[in-house]
């Protein structure tokens, strides 16, 4: 993590060491998460392990099959952490068979921001943005219509936001509960709720009303925004702070919405982001260390820094209530919509997560199989699905050979 929330890192480890007893922080980066996780492997097989690492959340069962790691459960002292206090949405990710792995840190959800001026200007009530996906198309007509933005919306073409609205659905990625139950061997991309999404997406497209800026291309979607090409963005809530400043740098009014969802209907969503994992092999005094500064990191004050000036949200129930008190959303509500949305998902396997080791494949073969679709007039949607499915449980059934 570089830029405005590197350096908060590189202050959140400063501050812990000059309270802590001779505990000493060095933050480094690995680049990417999955190189990260790579780095990591590597460090440990070499006898020279790091005391945290932090990996992106579909890293979760590559990280488990690695056999590096320790739960995290076993690593923070009992006297200074009650999960009871941590959002049961952000644990039940990390919480495999009973087991907390790791510690829950950058956690987000997906959002759409819109302009609220534009929305004014287009006759809509910037206080009562769509909630339903034929409110979307409705509402990017209208904003096109009457010459407020180009097109309509926008969001990367990023398989995490198909992963969200299929749990909207309560609809598992894969078998298995999802592979919270066992290993996941088949797709569920062929399923009725995958159709509603690619059906409503390619419409979107098709009606001109989707600007499509490229696979995983959050820079782009996010520009198209903020200079006014779009008048909604889907996108994460780590980036509300910033956002909130690029629409007043640019004119202006920010507004965040929920998810929209085929119907209305909402089970919940999945948590993005990352957690900190510690490995085993470490010696009892850098474990100690180690889960002294996660349970410091994970404190109502820390975790209220982290949030405010980022817009990942806190993983302590205390430190919202804080919030709640000081009337800090009620002043931010852009930052209230993911805590409410995060507050209300039902737990089910869908809005857990998905398990399995080849997850960044999978999400690439979403991402290309929407490209082809909209690249390709033959091409339906039963016809993506069906390809995205086969190549996802071709790509299961190899990693689940070489790992067994």
């Amino acid at each position: 993590m570089g830029g405005d929330i590197g350096k908060l890192i590189d202050s959140l480890a400063s501050e812990f060491e000059q309270q802590a007893d001779g505990i000493r922080v060095e933050a480094t980066q690995k680049g990417s998460y999955r190189e990260t996780l790579n780095a990591t492997t590597s460090a440990v097989q070499a006898g020279n392990p790091p005391a945290i690492a932090q990996i992106f959340e579909i890293g979760t069962q590559l990280a488990i099959d690695s056999g590096v790691f320790a739960p995290v459960e076993d690593i923070i002292p009992e006297d200074r952490v009650n999960f009871d206090n941590y959002l049961d949405s952000v644990l039940n990710y990390y919480r495999i068979d009973g087991t907390l792995n790791s510690m829950p840190f950058n956690s987000s959800n997906a959002v759409f921001y819109y302009n609220k001026d534009a929305f004014e200007s287009a006759g809509l009530d910037p206080e009562a943005p769509p909630t339903t996906f034929q409110g979307v198309l409705d509402a990017s007509t209208e904003l096109t219509d009457a010459g407020a933005v180009d097109t309509g919306t926008t969001w990367p073409n990023h398989s995490w936001f198909v992963e969200q609205w299929l749990a909207e659905q309560n609809q598992t990625l894969v078998n298995n509960e999802n592979g919270r139950a066992g290993r996941a061997t088949e797709a569920h991309f062929e399923s009725e709720a995958s159709k509603t999404v690619f059906d409503w997406w390619a419409n979107l497209h098709g009606e001109g009303q989707y600007l499509n800026p490229g696979i995983e291309a959050w820079s782009e979607a996010q520009q198209a925004f903020l200079t006014q090409k779009t008048g909604l963005l889907g996108y994460s809530t780590s980036s509300i702070a910033p956002m909130t400043e690029g629409a007043r740098n640019n004119g202006f009014e920010l507004g965040t919405m929920r998810l929209p969802t085929p119907g209305g209907q909402r089970q919940g969503v999945v948590i993005g982001g990352a957690s900190l994992w510690t490995p085993e092999s470490l010696g009892s005094a850098k474990q100690d260390a180690a889960g002294e500064f996660l349970a410091w990191l994970t404190e109502p004050a820390q975790q209220k820094r982290w949030h405010t000036n980022t817009g990942y949200f806190p993983v302590r129930e205390e430190a919202i209530t804080q919030l709640e008190d000081e009337g800090f959303y009620d002043e931010n509500p852009n930052f209230r919509t993911a805590i409410d949305q995060l507050r209300e998902t039902e737990d089910s396997p869908a809005t857990r997560g998905a398990l399995m080791g080849t997850f960044t494949k999978a999400r690439t073969i979403v991402e290309e199989g929407y490209v082809s679709m909209i690249q390709n007039d033959d091409r339906s949607v039963d016809d993506v699905l069906g390809d995205i499915d086969a190549q996802v449980e071709d790509a299961l059934a190899g990693y689940n050979q070489k790992v067994n």
